[in-house]
């Protein structure tokens, strides 16, 4: 893994996740926040952005069983409902 970057292993939510933390590292630069403070802030943020994004990726994996039905919040719902 040397010699390589992180750009070129990361999944697309990563990607978007990375992009996300440049930004708000940049705006606590400049809102002159500490280091290990940014670091702690980040992290978080990091973590509930995977989470989330990995939450919409399942939703969107599983399969209707017919076309009238949807998913919603874990609940099968009917069309007709």
């Amino acid at each position: 893994m040397q010699g390589m970057n992180i750009r070129d292993i990361a999944s697309i939510n990563e990607l978007a996740i990375l992009s996300n933390l440049e930004s708000a590292n940049a705006d606590m630069i400049r809102n002159s926040i500490s280091r290990l403070e940014r670091f702690q802030k980040l992290l978080e943020i990091a973590r509930y952005q995977l989470e989330i994004l990995n939450k919409q990726d399942f939703l969107k994996s599983l399969k209707k069983t017919k076309q009238d039905i949807y998913l919603e919040g874990g609940i099968q719902k009917s069309s007709s409902e």
